[in-house]
């Protein structure tokens, strides 16, 4: 399992890629050596998850592309003009319009074949 979710890593593993929040904002760098605090943060944020180091061999292994920060400064212009008219900063909204920029940086860096 190359992938784990921040409930199923532990103390000691290290973290083999960047890990961004919603905002596109560094979390922790490749190499960061997990606490059970920074455990915590990764869950606070809402990181689904983290590659750890010691996992990319594994049979299972399908890697994980973050989107770019270009994709994801897109995907936050677009994301502004689609709630413009939504004033609100309920924690609800606020969340929503997170993970629709990061779900829409992800599909544009992912295009989808055109027929």
């Amino acid at each position: 399992m190359p992938n784990r979710s921040p409930h199923e890593v532990k103390a000691g593993d290290i973290l083999a890629d960047d890990v961004f929040n919603l905002d596109a904002r560094l979390l922790f760098p490749a190499g960061t050596k997990l606490n059970e605090k920074k455990i915590e943060i990764l869950m606070m944020w809402g990181v689904e998850s983290v590659n750890v180091e010691g996992l990319a061999d594994s049979a299972e292994s399908i890697p994980v592309k973050n989107p770019s920060n270009i994709a994801k400064q897109d995907a936050e212009l677009q994301i502004q003009k689609r709630f413009k008219l939504v004033k609100s900063s309920h924690p609800v909204v606020v969340a929503v319009r997170e993970i629709a920029v990061l779900e829409s940086a992800k599909s544009s860096d992912h295009p989808l074949p055109q027929s």
